[in-house]
């Protein structure tokens, strides 16, 4: 399966409901978002903790309330009318039910583990625990969402070999290795431990062609658009 990263992004704002939509729209499988938790407990969907990036606000995501965050652009280094930062909740809602979703939980801190438990519930709410997947680096995170219910599955995102023997600590279903993580020796792991394997941030022809060709449950690119070359 293909996940769009961000949505899609070369046809609208990373983390909005057009990139989303566009995502959809293209007909992916699956579409991988980023939720951050505003300092009053909203779910919101943005990669980064820093207002600068993206929007044309200013400080941290987890400094600010709901309110302070919805009168900012999330477009607005795209040069493109306003666009709200989303809720999970409403991406939930705007998204077709059959659509897998990979739900990436950012924290700023090793032990928060309410960020985990508001996504957990809202993915509840929703009744979208066959269709979605939530990753993280944060293995506490992933554990806590398995406390809450094992029905959802998660991912375990791994940007080196040496984050690899806390995989169990996360009770994670998948691996999510950096593609250049990825090799004969993570494989032979993800196998003996029964872990399904999803790969990021693969964006070349060529390299979706390599991983397909090794049976990965997922590929999540930046370019889904891109014709898989054979190697």
């Amino acid at each position: 399966m293909l996940y769009g990263h961000r949505g899609l992004l070369n046809k609208a704002p990373e983390n909005t409901r057009l990139a989303y939509e566009a995502a959809v729209h293209a007909g992916l499988g699956g579409i991988e978002l980023d939720v951050v938790q505003t300092k009053d407990g909203e779910i919101i969907c943005s990669h980064n903790f820093d207002l600068e990036r993206e929007t044309n606000g200013f400080g941290y995501i987890y400094n600010k309330t709901w309110s302070d965050l919805k009168k900012l652009n999330i477009a607005n280094n795209r040069g493109g009318e306003m666009e709200q930062i989303p809720t999970l909740m409403d991406v939930l809602g705007w998204l077709p039910v059959d659509c897998i979703i990979n739900i990436e939980i950012k924290t700023h801190k090793l032990l928060d583990i309410s960020t985990a438990t508001k996504v957990a519930k809202i993915i509840q709410r929703n009744n979208r625990q066959k269709t979605t997947l939530v990753s993280s680096f944060n293995p506490v995170s992933l554990r806590r969402v398995k406390g809450i219910d094992l029905e959802i599955k998660t991912g375990f995102l791994v940007e080196n070999r040496r984050m690899i023997p806390f995989t169990p600590l996360s009770r994670a279903d998948y691996l999510h290795p950096r593609a250049d993580v990825f090799n004969n020796q993570t494989m032979d792991y993800c196998e003996r431990n029964r872990l399904g394997t999803n790969i990021w941030t693969v964006n070349s022809g060529p390299g979706i062609a390599f991983f397909r060709k090794r049976d990965v449950d997922g590929i999540i690119t930046d370019y889904p658009e891109v014709n898989p070359i054979e190697i």
